[in-house]
């Protein structure tokens, strides 16, 4: 059953299941995560089934650059006219206080009237990146989360202004079956006609070798393969983009790579020495570093026979 909790002055209802139960929606209709303030109404709505997001996490003054993530999964883009006579900070206030008493993560918030997101002029440069639109030169807040429950983590992108609120929610989940994601014919083929194959679908915390629940799938179809084939042995090779240094990404990568052969031996009972984990950080590259798209594909897990 879909639990309805509202909240500060019964204006804002924050939607939630257990586990999320995220239902196709009409176009101009709220997404059931999160409803909008009281008086709110949608001004345009974009979905996604399977997309790339990349998320606005503030502004490097050193680098002059933005600091990004980008995320893959169900992409939801409303964004809303404001109830008239609501201030920025009582809209958001109302979200935030929402969104914590839920047991959301704030992994980066900022006031623009502080001149907290960008040193500068932020409002177009906001708009064409990230489609944030709420958020002006001199005001607004705004807020990214994460909501991790059994069945599936999402991410939610909170943009308030003076006019309107962007409302952005990423739902990590896997692509249809039958479409681009991984499988197990894919697999062997592309281990027989070349000798490696990358595997997509496996995920992991930024900078870190914690594999995601998201990549449960894809480490599933590993394992078939390797239970099909009794005499197949296998390096797993670790690849990372270029940010940060030599160093730090040859370890990276080796550690990442040796969460896979863990997850193979402990979770679906794959011998230890059929398999073996290597890093070679940034080394081979297979797109540019110098974007994040780019950067996405060279962070990648390989199988190679051996």
């Amino acid at each position: 059953m879909i639990k309805k909790i509202s909240l500060v002055c019964s204006t804002l209802v924050v939607v939630l299941s257990a586990p999320l139960a995220f239902a196709a929606k009409p176009d101009k209709s709220d997404h059931p995560l999160l409803a909008p303030y009281a008086g709110s109404k949608v001004y345009s709505k974009d979905v996604k089934q399977y997309d790339e997001y990349r998320v606005f996490k503030g502004w490097d003054k050193e680098a002059k650059q933005y600091n990004t993530e980008m995320l893959e999964g169900k992409v939801t883009k409303i964004l809303y006219k404001n109830p008239p006579e609501r201030s920025i900070l009582e809209l958001y206030r109302n979200y935030e206080n929402a969104l914590t008493n839920e047991g959301v993560t704030v992994l980066y918030q900022c006031n623009q009237a502080n001149k907290e997101c960008v040193d500068g002029y932020v409002g177009a440069h906001l708009r064409q990146q990230f489609g944030i639109n709420a958020i002006g030169n001199k005001d607004g807040r705004y807020l990214f989360a994460r909501l991790d429950q059994e069945a599936q983590t999402a991410f939610l992108v909170l943009a308030v202004g003076a006019q309107n609120t962007d409302v952005h929610v990423v739902e990590m989940k896997k692509m249809d079956t039958g479409q681009v994601g991984l499988n197990l014919t894919a697999l062997t083929e592309d281990l027989d006609r070349q000798g490696y194959v990358v595997v997509e679908g496996i995920y992991f915390d930024t900078d870190k070798t914690t594999l995601k629940p998201t990549s449960d799938a894809a480490i599933s179809e590993v394992a078939k393969l390797l239970e099909g084939r009794a005499g197949l042995n296998l390096y797993v090779v670790g690849h990372t983009d270029m940010q940060g240094s030599l160093a730090h990404n040859m370890q990276l990568s080796e550690g990442r790579a040796a969460a896979v052969v863990a997850s193979l031996v402990s979770r679906h009972g794959i011998a230890a020495d059929r398999l073996t984990a290597r890093g070679i950080g940034p080394l081979a590259p297979v797109a540019s570093n110098g974007n994040d798209s780019g950067r996405a594909k060279n962070r990648r897990v390989v199988l190679v026979q051996r």
